[in-house]
């Protein structure tokens, strides 16, 4: 496992209008991971989904920038008559492009619901803005109510897509309130790694 940071990169700069700067700064750090041995490029940003396309064109190793891609996916596996619901960090920044650049048919309607969590008066202090220390039981309270409420408004969201790295913590309580499958940014790593490391088939899963 490798970590690095990308220089410039933040809750604001991921949205500036100096897009091409910004881009050459990921596919540069990408670059510098690859040639430290990574085999699967990953980014805790799910709107990073912005260079998803330019750090695959750049590097020779699998790109998962968000956990956006696996929206399509979920999607596809949901009955007619269910649809995927989508937690986000701020929903006023996740834009139509962003959703096309995951993979999802523009004309989703209502297959796809987002719903954001700019409003909270606990996460978004916290992780979007930020300022103040980090109250991690008064984000999962956040978390789990806006599920919960997501739930009550469409009852025919059958999955749930955490669309923020910051998010995972929280999966199991959503989970546990919702009783429904919930994804998040290790679902997507987990998946790929276990295709990388295969073991003995044991008959067991």
């Amino acid at each position: 496992m490798r970590y690095k940071t990308v220089p410039g990169l933040n809750n604001a700069s991921i949205f500036s209008t100096d897009g091409d700067k910004m881009t050459a700064a990921v596919v540069q750090t990408a670059r510098e991971l690859v040639r430290e041995g990574a085999q699967l490029i990953a980014c805790n940003c799910g709107y990073s989904i912005r260079y998803q396309q330019a750090v695959r064109d750049a590097v020779d190793v699998p790109v998962f920038l968000s956990p956006l891609l696996l929206a399509p996916f979920l999607e596809m596996m949901l009955p007619s008559n269910q649809a995927l619901g989508i937690i986000v960090a701020n929903k006023p920044a996740l834009t139509q492009d962003m959703l096309e650049a995951s993979g999802l048919r523009a004309d989703i309607g209502r297959r796809v619901v987002v719903v954001g969590l700019e409003d909270t008066p606990v996460f978004a202090p916290s992780y979007v803005r930020p300022e103040g220390d980090l109250d991690v039981g008064g984000c999962q309270t956040d978390l789990v109510n806006t599920a919960v409420a997501l739930q009550k408004e469409r009852p025919d969201v059958g999955m749930l897509l955490l669309e923020c790295g910051d998010l995972p913590p929280y999966a199991h309580a959503i989970q546990q309130a919702t009783q429904i499958p919930v994804f998040d940014f290790t679902s997507m790593v987990e998946f790929f790694v276990r295709g990388l490391v295969r073991k003995p088939f044991t008959g067991l899963i």
